[in-house]
C-alpha cells in the first residue's frame, strides 16, 4: 500500500441511514494501516449546520499540512454542495453510495465533478454509461457484528423470528402472512425498526417490540440474538418519499440487483438468514447451505417452521456458519475497501 495515500473520511449527515456503512470503513481503514482522518458528521449534525459543516470539512480537506490525497464521503451525497466537489483542488474526491439506485439520480448530474463515483448498486456500475463509475457492494463488518455470544445478549434482544428495518409496503404483507403460523407454533416474532409507513389496522402492530430506527450498536445485539432473521429487501416499485410506485430519484429506473448490507451482517452476527429471492446476486453469493431462500410469505412461514421446529437444530447452525465462514473470508469491509484502493492505486502509479 502506497505511503502517499492519505483518506479524509467524511460521513453523510443522516444520523442512522449509513453509520454502519461509515464506521466499517473507518474501521477497515485502521486494519489496512492506511493513513486517514474521520468527520462522522452524522453524529453531530444537530449542533453544526450543513453549510457551516462543509466549508470546515472542505478547509480542512484543503491543509497542505495534513497531506490528504483523497476525501472519502460515505453515504448518499444529497446534502453535499457543489462547491465541496468543484474546488478540492489537489485532493481527489470519492463517492461511496450507500442507498443506489433509489437515490441516484441527484448525484447523476455531478459526476463529472466527482473523481471517483463508487455505487452499492452493480446495475449502476456495469451500465457502461459512467467513466468513473465503479461497483462497491455494501458489507459486514466483522469488528462490530457477532462480538458477544447469544448466550450474554441481554434477554431483551432475544428472539426466535426477527424483522429488524423500516416496514414498508412490501415487507408488511409479507410478514403478515406469517402471523398465522407463530400463533400456533408459539415461536417468539419481533419487529424492530420504524413504523410510519404500517398500516394502523395491520396485525404486525402487535409484535412490533422497538419502534425507532435502531442504532447500528443495537442492531447487532438484536442480530446476535436472534435465531432466525428476516431480510426483505427494498421494493423497486415504491418509494417512500412518493409513497407510489415511482422512484422520483430512480428516473433511469435502475434495477436493483445487489444486496443490502443486512445480508452481510446477519451471518457475522451467527443467526439463520430468510433472504428474500427476489435480486440475482442473493444467489451468487450464498447457497441453499448457507442461507434459507422464500419467495413470498406463504413459503417463508413453511420454511421458518421447518428450520426452527422440524428440522434438527444442528441444521440451522451448520447453515449459520457457513454462511458467517462465506461473509468473514470475502465480503467485509475490509475486502471492499482493497478494492477501492486498487482503483485509487491504479491512478498514483
Amino acid at each position: 500500500m502506497p505511503d502517499d495515500i492519505k483518506i479524509y473520511l467524511v460521513s453523510d449527515a443522516t444520523r442512522f441511514a449509513i453509520s454502519d456503512v461509515y464506521h466499517g470503513y473507518a474501521k477497515a481503514l485502521k486494519s489496512l494501516g492506511i493513513a486517514h482522518e474521520e468527520f462522522p458528521y452524522h453524529l453531530f449534525r444537530h449542533i453544526l449546520a450543513d453549510e457551516m459543516a462543509y466549508h470546515v470539512i472542505h478547509s480542512t480537506s484543503l491543509i497542505k499540512s495534513k497531506k490528504f490525497t483523497h476525501a472519502m464521503f460515505i453515504g448518499g451525497m444529497r446534502n453535499v454542495p457543489d462547491f465541496m466537489l468543484e474546488s478540492l483542488y489537489h485532493v481527489k474526491s470519492v463517492v461511496v453510495a450507500t442507498e443506489d439506485p433509489h437515490s441516484f439520480d441527484p448525484n447523476k448530474g455531478r459526476l463529472g465533478k466527482i473523481d471517483y463515483y463508487f455505487s452499492n448498486e452493480r446495475s449502476i456500475a456495469a451500465s457502461g454509461r459512467y467513466k468513473n463509475v465503479h461497483y462497491a457492494s455494501t458489507g459486514g463488518c466483522n469488528e462490530e457484528c457477532g462480538i458477544t455470544p447469544r448466550e450474554y445478549v441481554d434477554e431483551k434482544y432475544h428472539s426466535d423470528i426477527l424483522f429488524l428495518g423500516a416496514l414498508y409496503p412490501n415487507r408488511q404483507k409479507v410478514l403478515e402472512q406469517i402471523i398465522p403460523m407463530v400463533q400456533r407454533t408459539g415461536l417468539s416474532f419481533k419487529i424492530c425498526g420504524h413504523v410510519a409507513y404500517m398500516k394502523k389496522s395491520s396485525p404486525l402492530r402487535e409484535y412490533v417490540f422497538d419502534a425507532r430506527t435502531i442504532p447500528h450498536a443495537e442492531t447487532v445485539k438484536y442480530y446476535n440474538g436472534a435465531r432466525a432473521s428476516i431480510n426483505i429487501l427494498r421494493d423497486t416499485h415504491w418509494s417512500p418519499r412518493s409513497k407510489s410506485g415511482k422512484n422520483p430519484l430512480n428516473k433511469s429506473k435502475f434495477a436493483s440487483e445487489s444486496l443490502n448490507p443486512r445480508a452481510y451482517e446477519v451471518p457475522l452476527c451467527g443467526a439463520l438468514m430468510f433472504l428474500e429471492d427476489t435480486r440475482p446476486e442473493a444467489r451468487e453469493v450464498f447457497t441453499e447451505d448457507e442461507v434459507v431462500f422464500f419467495s413470498e410469505g406463504e413459503q417463508l412461514s413453511e420454511r421458518l417452521e421447518s428450520y426452527l421446529i422440524a428440522k434438527d437444530p444442528s441444521v440451522a447452525r451448520e447453515m449459520a456458519m457457513a454462511a458467517f465462514r462465506k461473509v468473514s473470508s470475502a465480503h467485509t469491509y475490509v475486502h471492499r475497501l482493497r478494492s477501492i484502493m486498487d482503483v485509487l492505486r491504479a491512478d498514483q502509479v
